[in-house]
């Protein structure tokens, strides 16, 4: 044997991890559909619930798991509604959708759900008859509400989870629509009022539907969707009152809503699409055991179901059950020519150590 061919084979066994493959990050243990599209002609007056998007999830203080979307025959008509299903086996099955929130004659969307001890709060966005944010709050795990706030933030909605700081702020991320800057509402008082922080946007003024989540050192982490084919962030390291200068992950994504979440442990769990533009699929996960300084390699959450134009697998909401399981879920939708349909998919992931 020749002495470069010696020294060629050394170098590959002794090489780090030669010839192996970065173990993935999470695997996916269980999968449902959590609603499924009744229709799929926009036109027809009947239809009420052929397009589903939008959905967001949270635990709930008994237990269950609570999911919202919005729903209707097409994105904007007057009939569209919230809805909600339940799930009393972590994410496993789902109950019957109920309807959560319909102002009569008005498009209802955007739900955002989340938990803060014992109270659930709920944002959504609605034309009544200017766009505005309103939020509902329930002592009682989701079984009875108050009435919708209106919070006066014109042309604004929420996207994403809200989220109760280490030092018992709530924080809930809104922005312009138009895919422009976002920002928090901030309660310091258990939600009885909210104020208005952060315009944060990149250099084209960008950044629309924010995703926030607090890391173990107490910075809040923002992502923001843009319309240059790349992920942005910003972080507060005042609880939300002021951001720091936009920068870039390094990660590619199509101009779509993505999802930012801290587990109870401390790993930044990222959902989202990776493009190009204008393409919302497939939906990737990774995982940041540094605070969002690295990121694992991409796992393939879900794709579109067949290989061919039309569909978008897009809008992720997370979140984590007690043991420790991830639940994610989506909007899978289809449209074509006199076609539209979206239905609500979950599946259970199961973090690597």
């Amino acid at each position: 044997m020749s002495l470069v061919t010696r020294n060629a084979i050394l170098a590959v066994l002794l090489a780090p991890h030669a010839g192996l493959h970065a173990a993935p990050p999470c695997s996916i243990t269980d999968r449902a559909i959590i609603f499924q599209h009744t229709s799929t002609d926009p036109k027809d007056p009947a239809n009420t619930s052929g397009f589903n998007q939008g959905p967001s999830i949270a635990p709930l203080p008994d237990g269950r798991l609570m999911a919202a979307w919005f729903s209707s025959a097409s994105e904007g008509a007057e009939s569209q509604r919230i809805l909600q299903a339940f799930s009393s086996d972590q994410g496993r099955t789902w109950d019957e959708a109920t309807e959560l929130q319909d102002f009569a004659g008005k498009a209802d969307f955007d739900p955002a759900l989340f938990v803060a001890g014992k109270e659930t709060f709920l944002f959504f966005s609605a034309f009544n008859p200017q766009i505005d944010i309103y939020f509902r709050r329930s002592s009682d795990s989701a079984k009875t509400w108050t009435e919708p706030v209106k919070l006066g933030q014109l042309n604004h909605t929420t996207r994403s989870n809200g989220i109760q700081l280490s030092t018992g702020e709530l924080l809930v991320p809104l922005h312009l629509r138009g895919t422009k800057a976002g920002g928090v509402l901030r309660s310091r008082d258990g939600g009885k009022t909210w104020m208005r922080f952060g315009a944060v946007a990149n250099p084209e003024g960008q950044g629309g539907e924010p995703t926030i989540a607090e890391t173990k050192s107490g910075a809040i982490h923002m992502m923001l969707r843009t319309k240059d084919g790349q992920l942005w962030r910003s972080i507060s390291r005042d609880r939300g009152e002021t951001w720091s200068a936009t920068e870039k992950t390094g990660l590619t994504s199509t101009s779509s809503a993505s999802h930012l979440f801290c587990t109870r442990d401390g790993t930044l769990v990222l959902t989202y699409n990776p493009g190009p533009a204008p393409l919302r699929f497939p939906l990737h996960l990774r995982v940041s055991h540094d605070e969002g300084k690295t990121w694992s390699e991409p796992v393939l959450l879900a794709d579109r179901p067949t290989k061919v134009g039309g569909w978008s697998v897009c809008y992720p909401s997370l979140t984590e059950t007690t043991d420790g399981t991830l639940v994610a879920i989506w909007a899978q939708i289809k449209s074509s020519t006199g076609v539209l349909y979206g239905d609500i998919h979950s599946a259970r992931i199961v973090l690597e150590k």
